[in-house]
C-alpha cells in the first residue's frame, strides 16, 4: 500500500534487453542453402555477434545478482560503477564486431544494439541503417525491431526528419509493437519540443498517446501499465497547453482521470486529478467518455471477517457498495472513519453498504504480532472508533491490485450492478462532499 514514484518518462525510452528479448532471431537456414559455406560463415559470425550482445546486455543484471547473493549492502556509486562498466563492455565488444568487415546481416542488427547499450547513438544509427539496406534477408520482427530503434535514436539526436521517415515505415510495416509505436513517438514529440515547435511536437505525442492505450490493454502490470498511460498523457496535455489548444489539453487529463474509472486504478486517477488541478481547473468528477464502460472488478479476497457480511460482491448486486482501502497507521484512514459510519447510517436503509477492506501485516503498532493478535487489535480498534460497517480482512494486498490502490485512504464506489463509478483518493473536505453526491446519485438510479 504504498506509493511507488516512478520516472514515467524513463520507463518508456528504449531498452536494450527489451530490444533483445522481442528481436533477438538468428539467421533462417533458408541462407545456408542459397549461399553454401559462405553462408555458414555468415552465420557463424552472427551468432557471435548475438552472443557478444548478450554478454553485455546480461552484465549488469547479473552483477547485481552477485551483489544480492553476497549481501553487499546497496550503493549507489557501486551501482553507477556497473552501469559504466555494462557500456564500457558494450562498446568493446562492438568494436570487437567492427573490425571483421565488412559486417552485413545480423551483425549489423547487433552492432547497432551494442551501440545503443553504450550511449553511442551516432553507431547505432549507422549500423541500423546499413541493416536495413542490406540485401541479405532478415525476419520482418527483426526489421521492425532496427526501424524501431533507428527512429527512436535519430529523434534522441534532433533528427527529426528521419525518425519520422523510419517511424512512417515502421507504420506501414507489420509487425507493429503498441510500445514501440509508444516509444517512438514519444521521443520524436520530445525533439520537436527542445525545438519549441509545440505544434509539429502535437501530432506525434498525440499518437504516443493513443499507443499507450494499445500497450495497456494487454499489459500485466499494473503499475507500469498505470505509469506508461500517465506518462504519454500527461506529456500530450502539456504539449497540447503549450501548443495554444489548452482546452484540448485539458480534455485529455480529463479523459485520463474517467479511464481510470474504467482500468480501474485509483493510481492512474489520483495522478490525473493532480495534473487537472496543476492546469487550474476546480476539483470536480471527470466528465464521462464514450466507449469507456465502467468495469465490474474481482471478488474480495477475505482472510477474516470482522462483521455480519455478506462482504461479496456478487452477493451485494442490488445495492451501492463503497470499498474503503484504509489501515490503523493510516492517520487520514481514521479521520475518515466517522465521515464513513455517518453516510453507512443515513444510506443503509436505501441501498448502500460499507466495507472496510484492510490486510494483515505481521505487526501492532509497529511491533511484530502474530495473526489472531493482529485480528484481535483490528477488532479492539473498531469496537473502539464506534464503526458499524463490516471489515474485510485480508492475508495481503491482493485487494490493492485489481483497484490500483497506492495510496490510503483509498475508497472505491460500486454502483447496483457491482460495476466502479467512483474513486477516492483522499480524506480532503472536498472529495468527501463529492463522494456523498456519487453515492446520492448512485442510489437515485435504478439497477
Amino acid at each position: 500500500m504504498k506509493r511507488v514514484s516512478t520516472s514515467a518518462l524513463a520507463l518508456l525510452l528504449v531498452s536494450c534487453a527489451a530490444a533483445r528479448g522481442q528481436a533477438g532471431a538468428r539467421p533462417s537456414n533458408a541462407q545456408g542453402a542459397e549461399k553454401g559455406q559462405n553462408s555458414r560463415d555468415a552465420g557463424a559470425a552472427a551468432s557471435e555477434a548475438q552472443t557478444l550482445y548478450d554478454q553485455a546486455a546480461q552484465y549488469a543484471q547479473k552483477k547485481f545478482d552477485e551483489f544480492k547473493k553476497n549481501n553487499v549492502p546497496y550503493d549507489p556509486l557501486l551501482e553507477q560503477k556497473t552501469l559504466q562498466e555494462q557500456k564500457d563492455l558494450a562498446l568493446q565488444n562492438a568494436a570487437r564486431l567492427a573490425v571483421r568487415a565488412p559486417l552485413h546481416g545480423t551483425d549489423l542488427y547487433y552492432a547497432g544494439l551494442l551501440y545503443v547499450l553504450a550511449g553511442k547513438g551516432e553507431g547505432a544509427l549507422d549500423s541500423m541503417r546499413r541493416f536495413l539496406d542490406d540485401s541479405e534477408p532478415a525476419p520482418p520482427a527483426l526489421k521492425q525491431r532496427a526501424r524501431s530503434v533507428l527512429a527512436q535514436q535519430a529523434a534522441q539526436l534532433g533528427l527529426t526528419e528521419e525518425a519520422e521517415r523510419v517511424l512512417a515505415e515502421y507504420a506501414k510495416s507489420e509487425p507493429r509493437v503498441a510500445a514501440d509505436l509508444n516509444r517512438m513517438n514519444l521521443l520524436l514529440a520530445s525533439a520537436y519540443v527542445k525545438k519549441k515547435d509545440y505544434a509539429r511536437a502535437a501530432a506525434p505525442a498525440g499518437e504516443a498517446y493513443q499507443a499507450a492505450l494499445e500497450y495497456a490493454r494487454t499489459a500485466t502490470d499494473p503499475q507500469q501499465r498505470d505509469t506508461t498511460i500517465y506518462g504519454a498523457g500527461s506529456f500530450y496535455s502539456s504539449v497540447l497547453v503549450k501548443a495554444g489548444r489548452r482546452e484540448e489539453g485539458v480534455r485529455v487529463a480529463q479523459e485520463m482521470r474517467a479511464r481510470a474509472f474504467a482500468i480501474p486504478s485509483a493510481r492512474l486517477y489520483g495522478r490525473a486529478t493532480e495534473l487537472v488541478l496543476s492546469q487550474g481547473e476546480p476539483f470536480g468528477p471527470p466528465p464521462e467518455v464514450a466507449g469507456l464502460e465502467p468495469p465490474v472488478p474481482p471478488e474480495l479476497n477475505v482472510a477474516e471477517l470482522i462483521g455480519r457480511g455478506p462482504v461479496k460482491l456478487s452477493e451485494l448486486r442490488g445495492k451501492v457498495v463503497l470499498l474503503d482501502f484504509w489501515a490503523t497507521w493510516c492517520t487520514y484512514c481514521v479521520k475518515t472513519m466517522p465521515r464513513l459510519n455517518a453516510l453507512q447510517e443515513k444510506y443503509k436503509d436505501r441501498g448502500l453498504v460499507v466495507i472496510g477492506v484492510n490486510e494483515f501485516e505481521g505487526n501492532v503498532q509497529g511491533q511484530p504480532a502474530t495473526r489472531a493478535q493482529e485480528l484481535e487489535y483490528f477488532r479492539q480498534f473498531k469496537r473502539r472508533m464506534n464503526v458499524s460497517y463490516d471489515f474485510a480482512v485480508a492475508a495481503d494486498g491482493a485487494n490493492d491490485t485489481p483497484y490500483g490502490v497506492a495510496t490510503l485512504p483509498t475508497a472505491v464506489l460500486l454502483d447496483r450492478r457491482g460495476r466502479v463509478r467512483f474513486l477516492s483518493i483522499s480524506a480532503s473536505e472536498a472529495e468527501a462532499e463529492m463522494l456523498k453526491k456519487m453515492i446520492v446519485k448512485l442510489l437515485d438510479e435504478k439497477e
